[in-house]
C-alpha cells in the first residue's frame, strides 16, 4: 500500500499533510511509533514499524527498550517523553529514525485529560525532531486504534498540537498525519482544515 497525501495546509512557514497508507513507505526523516509506555511492540502500527524497521519486531522492542534505558534511565515512559531510535531498514526509504511516544488508552471514551495526554503525545515527538534539526516528521493516528481515541478528536488534537509547535518551529518544514484505511482517511478529511 503505498502512500498518497491528500489534503496540505499551511501552518505559519510549516506544510501540514494528511496522507493515506502505510507510513513505513513514507519519507519522513522521522516516523513517529504509537507504542505503549513500555516499548512492546506487539500490536498495531508499533508491530508493523518494528517488522519494517529490523525484519523482527522482537529484536526491535529489545533495541527500543536498551535505547530507553539510555535515554530515559527507567523501564517505561510517559505521556509527553519520548524515546528515539535507529530507522534500520528503512533508511533506504529516506526515514532515519523512529519516535517513540505513548498516548492514552480512551476505549471509546474523550475529555479534557485525555485530551492533554493526547496533546502531549503529539506535541513531545515534534519537540524532539527540532532538537534533532530534522526537516520533516510523520505521525500514526496515535491512540485511534486499539487504545479506542475518537478518531476525529485525535486529528484534531494533533492539529492544536501541530498549530502551537508551528509558533517555535524553525528546523521541521513538514508534518505529516499518515492515516492507515480508506474510511478512517474520509473521517480525517472532515477535521482536516
Amino acid at each position: 500500500m503505498e502512500v498518497e497525501v491528500v489534503r496540505e495546509l499551511e501552518m505559519d512557514k510549516l506544510k501540514v499533510k494528511l496522507a493515506g497508507g502505510d507510513i513505513t513507505k513514507y519519507p519522513a526523516e522521522a516516523i513517529v511509533n504509537a507504542a505503549n509506555k513500555y516499548l512492546e511492540h506487539g500490536g498495531g502500527v508499533a508491530y508493523a514499524i518494528a517488522k519494517a524497521c529490523a525484519g523482527d519486531a522482537s529484536e526491535y522492542t529489545r533495541i527500543s527498550k536498551e535505547a530507553m534505558r539510555e535515554q530515559i534511565g527507567r523501564d517505561h515512559i510517559e505521556h509527553g517523553e519520548v524515546v528515539v531510535t535507529p530507522a534500520m531498514r528503512l533508511e533506504e526509504r529516506g526515514i532515519k529514525y523512529v519516535i517513540h511516544t505513548v498516548g492514552p488508552i480512551c476505549k471509546g471514551e474523550w475529555n479534557e485529560n485525555l485530551k492533554e495526554k493526547l496533546y502531549k503525545a503529539f506535541k513531545a515527538p515534534l519537540e524532539k525532531a527540532e532538537e534533532m534539526k530534522l526537516k520533516s516528521i510523520a505521525f500514526p493516528a496515535v491512540s485511534a486504534g486499539i487504545y479506542g481515541c475518537p478518531l476525529k478528536e485525535v486529528v484534531k488534537t494533533f492539529l492544536d498540537a501541530v498549530r502551537d509547535f508551528s509558533k517555535e518551529a524553525k528546523s521541521v518544514e513538514e508534518v505529516t498525519l499518515v492515516i492507515y484505511g480508506k474510511e478512517d482517511l474520509k473521517v480525517a478529511l472532515e477535521v482536516f482544515k
